[in-house]
């Protein structure tokens, strides 16, 4: 987008006294010569010399309000406007068993389940946010890395935003219930098994991804529950790799610590028949978990201050979405790059050379006698 602006604007003051008085030229000129009559004068023809009259007072009146607009400073301003279009990331989703918490009190979960539904769990509400985050992107490749004990790529970055979504759709998250035969297999189908919180292979596996891309902008969105636990690699090693890069090549990491400990619940179970156990109206009973659930804020901070990007305490589901609205406000808003090209000397250049055929005109075919 381009516009003109001034630098001094407040010179543009004295372009109204300039008309008014170069209207008043015009309008009444007094006589040069005086007549007892002008009966015959103006029965005279007149010429196109003396139709032209009043050419050289108007030039002058121009030449004046250019170079008062000169002095104001004119200058064009090119306008290119910068969303996050281009930038590449990629999401790393936890999905231990951790995630199946809920982070509210006894009272906030009876006035849900009062209106026929049950409260979202950690990894719930991380999916909802996540899924609103994706449609309103336009031209951003997102990708999904999962992890638990493990971590796995689940969707390489992708404009196909509708089957990304599909891909969140079909997460199954650990709920901990174990096949008879299969200790190790999930009785209720889940996508990776919850036992572990590899959060170092996690931002490996999305980093690798993200070091092939061309883009000129990447970032990575850590969302967990925990600290580190089980997985090969040291969550500090890729972050400390991407400081020791020049910043155009640097992928800012974004971490959110969800949950409090404070408030947390999760769904009870059925001893004996191993499946959810509810109350007499059939919604889930929650109760508060053996032990506290170990977080570790200060390494996510740790991985945001090296990386350049920032750290989130989303203690329940609502600070959790006003913790993302942030994330968007702050790095996908709509940034206005400006360029200032200075007019000043064109219009200079313009008032002079009306000054110029002025004077001309008076000396020359327009001059009136006497002067």
């Amino acid at each position: 987008m381009t516009g003109l602006t001034f630098e001094h604007p407040w010179f543009l003051l004295l372009l109204a006294p300039a008309l008014w008085l170069g209207w008043q030229r015009l309008r009444s000129r007094p006589a040069t010569l005086q007549f007892s009559s002008l009966r015959i004068a103006k029965a005279v023809p007149r010429s196109p010399r003396a139709r032209l009259h009043w050419l050289p007072d108007a030039v002058r009146v121009a030449a004046i309000c250019v170079l008062i607009v000169a002095m104001a400073r004119p200058q064009q301003v090119d306008r290119e406007l910068l969303s996050g279009d281009g930038i590449d990331i990629m999401i790393a989703l936890d999905m231990s068993g951790s995630m199946n918490a809920i982070d509210a009190t006894e009272d906030e979960i009876q006035r849900i389940q009062a209106g026929g539904e049950e409260p979202l769990n950690r990894f719930g509400t991380a999916r909802r946010i996540l899924k609103e985050f994706i449609r309103r992107r336009s031209a951003d490749r997102i990708g999904l890395v999962i992890f638990g004990g493990e971590a796995y790529l689940r969707f390489p970055p992708t404009l196909d935003y509708v089957r990304l979504l599909n891909a969140l759709d079909a997460l199954v998250l650990d709920d901990g219930r174990r096949m008879s035969q299969d200790e190790q297999g999930c009785r209720n189908g889940c996508t990776i098994a919850g036992s572990g919180t590899a959060i170092g292979d996690a931002i490996n596996r999305a980093f690798l991804r993200l070091e092939k891309s061309k883009s000129r902008s990447k970032m990575l969105i850590l969302i967990t529950d925990g600290k580190q636990e089980g997985g090969s690699l040291d969550p500090l090693t890729v972050p400390k790799y991407v400081a020791s890069l020049p910043d155009r090549e640097r992928v800012r990491m974004y971490t959110f610590l969800v949950g409090n400990g404070r408030e947390s619940r999760l769904p009870a179970m059925d001893p004996l028949r191993g499946t959810l156990l509810r109350d007499r109206f059939g919604r889930v009973v929650y109760q508060r978990p053996d032990r506290p659930f170990p977080t570790d804020p200060e390494l996510l901070q740790q991985v945001a201050k090296l990386t350049g990007g920032r750290f989130y305490a989303s203690y329940d589901p609502q600070k959790f979405e006003k913790d993302f609205e942030d994330l968007e406000r702050t790095t996908f808003e709509v940034k206005v790059h400006t360029s200032r090209s200075e007019l000043f000397f064109g219009w200079l250049v313009a008032g002079l050379l009306l000054l110029g055929l002025d004077l001309l005109l008076r000396r020359t075919v327009l001059g009136r006698f006497p002067a």
